[in-house]
């Protein structure tokens, strides 16, 4: 086992690696419409990492030292610092699963180059199903901005974000159907927590995630008033599995 300070040096070493080798263009490129080049600026980078390990602190504190394992369901660049502190800092096993494309295609390539370069195991992501991971065998699931992505949930996005029927809204999909598969998916990321779990999830999924929740009398006690994502702009929510009346 490292000492913790040199557990702390090697994360600094991993992260700048990732920083200095990533395609922010092509990482812009996914984000935007068009010519997106320019929308990782410096300011946007620094907020990127800055928030990355605000919620880490967060995450560590609530973990309190335990060296279980976390799933995390559709994480992207903005979870990559968090991702790293939980696995080279904290000891822990990440799970990280999303949908193969060019964001995650990225995040892959770098990853793997900087395991290779200070030869360690880092998160690597994996479009495996969620339903084929074990149940109740993680003590944090994370699901944040998913049930609102624009691609996948067009109409669920344009009613979380409540802007049907205007200039921002997709005008794509079907309500009905869009909710149906984003309860089912909700439904087996949960599946995943162990008992007491931590669950991370933002403002505008927290609504679907209680609901579901409440079916299995269960509740989700937040921690505190959340953080804004650096990229997306959602408040993250970061919570605790409790019996119906166990929590406050």
């Amino acid at each position: 086992m490292r000492r913790v300070q040199d557990r702390h040096q090697l994360f600094g070493a991993v992260l700048g690696t990732i920083q200095a080798e990533l395609d922010w263009e092509r990482l812009g490129r996914a984000y935007c419409e068009g010519d997106g080049t320019d929308f990782f600026d410096d300011e946007l980078r620094e907020r990127w990492l800055d928030v990355g390990l605000q919620i880490a602190e967060t995450l560590a504190e609530a973990l309190n030292g335990s060296l279980g394992r976390s799933a995390y369901i559709g994480a992207a660049l903005a979870e990559v610092p968090t991702m790293l502190v939980e696995s080279i800092v904290l000891g822990r096993e990440v799970v990280w699963i999303n949908l193969r494309g060019d964001e995650i295609d990225e995040l892959a390539r770098v990853m793997r180059l900087a395991a290779e370069k200070f030869g360690i195991a880092l998160p690597m992501p994996s479009s495996a199903p969620v339903e084929s991971l074990p149940r109740a065998s993680f003590d944090h699931v994370w699901m944040v901005s998913v049930l609102t992505d624009p691609d996948h949930f067009p109409a669920l996005h344009d009613e979380l974000y409540e802007r049907r029927g205007t200039p921002l809204a997709t005008g794509r999909g079907e309500l009905a159907e869009d909710r149906e598969r984003a309860e089912r998916l909700a439904g087996s990321v949960l599946d995943l927590a162990a008992e007491k779990a931590l669950v991370a999830t933002t403002d505008e999924e927290l609504a679907i995630v209680r609901q579901l929740l409440a079916a299995r009398g269960l509740a989700l006690v937040t921690l505190d008033r959340g953080r804004i994502s650096a990229i997306v702009g959602d408040n993250v929510r970061i919570g605790r599995l409790a019996a119906v009346g166990g929590g406050s």
